[in-house]
């Protein structure tokens, strides 16, 4: 058998052609109906010219007939290479100038920019035109089933399926080539801890962008569960009551986004019955507000999913089911998938097999990338073969408990070294998420005006809260001094309205030292006017 996402869901349109596959505010498609739409894509990038391994790349917000079209890439052997239409234009230029693609899926208001920043001509088509397709007569969709055997490639599970860029936030954007066999792996390993099932009504919140669409968009769509694609603006409301109107069983929210769906008006009263499991990772997640959505729902289960775009969106998930209103420990990132292979190694590159040894943490298997696009001396870089299987470093600090869960502490390059102390910024993050009213924080290394080296940490609160801010500074200080040695202790605590963030919804920690370096200069020149 193939390891390839389409047949697998090519078989759901044979068997429940009638049940609904995806939908937002707009569409709904069928199993059947998604099947005949993707083909028809494929047809219609073939006839712009498109070969086997060419890139499509799609710029455009999310919405589910975007999500379907995917698989139309895939039908025509096509990469899919995701981008995010809000980017700053000199990195859009940067990567249509790296990818040279030969379609373009984008809104009709970005053509200009688009066609100015292509390296050779390119086709583009609409999202508008792919609404268009959606709908078609019995006839044309009973021809659609007929084309795939002589009109279109074969399935190849070592091709290439998608092409996603790293955040860049050292150095220039890095595109992520992942084969269709990495990606199928990733299925079969996701299935044995992230319960959907066909009869699963799931939910999806994430930029198309951003790897984790493979894990909250194309997996329910590879189980046969219904899907539905949130297509409105980013508001805790709005989201909850997403959940709630779609009778959602199961949905993802990554980085800070679960925190703030929590932060909805109507959170502690709306019942959400059919909710059953939760996905979150990508930034450690909050003690606090796992424990909220559990106490929510007595049964729900929250999912810590950790792993690098390298080695297939999640490589290592930890499960948890008990409810621990006194619990201050932060969560494991539990065990690696079924086709992922664990290392922690120190510095000399030796294998650390000891609990509450620290070490970098290497990933390996067949959901290791083929490489970067274009890039071999940082693919080799980042790649090493132990007894012929591709690990990836990570750069990740971990440990093992003595259950064998892997415990993350940080950064490689977010530990840092001050008074001649090694400190990892995430240790002083969850003794501040462990105050009351504290809905998230960041801690960063920044330099006064005097260059003096110093720790300071922006922190935000539940909203809909009057608190007085200063006490809470102060009780955040004395937990933070009960707790931690002296040297941990950030000099300066801002309570912020929102972090600055990346646009796959992790905070952009180089942004918010420029913010934080700010707000305190600021604050120093106050006290001197004063």
């Amino acid at each position: 058998m193939v390891k390839h996402i389409v047949p697998v869901i090519q078989q759901h349109a044979i068997s429940t052609p009638y049940k609904s596959a995806l939908a937002d505010t707009n569409i709904e498609l069928g199993y059947a109906e998604l099947d005949s739409f993707s083909t028809r894509l494929a047809m219609r990038l073939r006839a712009l010219g498109c070969k086997p391994q060419d890139r499509v790349v799609m710029l455009a917000s999310r919405r589910a007939v975007l999500v379907a079209a995917i698989l139309g890439v895939f039908k025509a052997g096509c990469v899919h290479v995701p981008l995010d239409p809000s980017m700053p234009v000199e990195r859009l230029r940067y990567i249509l100038n790296d990818i040279a693609p030969s379609v373009v899926i984008t809104e009709e208001e970005m053509a200009d920019t688009v066609k100015g920043f292509l390296p050779k001509p390119a086709a583009l088509l609409f999202v508008s035109e792919l609404e268009r397709m959606v709908t078609v007569d019995e006839d044309s969709a009973q021809r659609d089933a007929l084309v795939r055997p002589t009109a279109l490639p074969e399935f190849d599970e070592q091709a290439t399926a998608y092409c996603i860029y790293t955040s860049g936030s050292t150095g220039r954007p890095k595109g992520v080539l992942i084969s269709h066999r990495s990606l199928f792996d990733f299925f079969d390993g996701t299935w044995q801890i992230y319960d959907v099932t066909s009869e699963s009504r799931c939910a999806s919140f994430s930029p198309l962008h951003f790897d984790v669409y493979t894990m909250d968009m194309l997996f329910p769509l590879a189980q046969g569960a219904h899907l539905h694609v949130y297509d409105d603006v980013v508001v805790p409301d709005l989201l909850l009551e997403t959940i709630r109107a779609n009778d959602i069983s199961h949905f993802s929210a990554w980085g800070m986004m679960l925190g703030l769906i929590a932060q909805a008006a109507d959170f502690a009263t709306v019942a959400l019955p059919h909710l059953k499991t939760i996905l979150t990772g990508t930034d450690v997640p909050d003690i606090k507000t796992v424990q909220r959505w559990m106490r929510k729902n007595p049964g729900t289960r929250v999912i810590n999913a950790y792993g690098p775009t390298e080695v297939t969106c999640a490589s290592v998930a930890h499960l948890i089911t008990e409810i621990e209103p006194a619990r201050t420990q932060l969560y494991p990132i539990g065990k690696p998938l079924k086709h992922v292979q664990a290392l922690l190694v120190d510095d000399d590159g030796e294998t650390i097999t000891a609990a509450n040894t620290p070490g970098e943490l290497m990933l390996g298997g067949s959901q290791v990338m083929q490489g970067y696009w274009h890039l071999p001396e940082q693919t080799a870089q980042r790649l090493t073969h132990i007894d012929g299987v591709p690990f990836y470093r990570t750069g990740d600090i971990c440990t093992y408990l003595e259950n064998g869960d892997i415990f993350y502490a940080g950064r490689k390059d977010n530990e840092i070294k001050l008074g001649g102390y090694r400190i990892h910024l995430s240790e002083i993050q969850r003794v501040i998420n462990s105050v009351a009213h504290v809905h998230a924080s960041e801690t960063v290394l920044m330099e006064s005006r005097y260059g003096e080296k110093l720790l300071a940490s922006g922190v935000l609160i539940d909203k809909g809260q009057a608190l007085d801010v200063d006490r809470l500074v102060a009780e955040i200080r004395q937990r933070l001094s009960a707790e931690l040695p002296a040297y941990m202790v950030p000099r300066h605590i801002t309570i912020l309205d929102q972090f600055p963030q990346l646009s796959s919804g992790k905070a952009d920690r180089k942004a918010l030292l420029s913010l934080l370096q700010f707000r305190t200069n600021q604050s120093n020149q106050e006290e001197v006017n004063s």
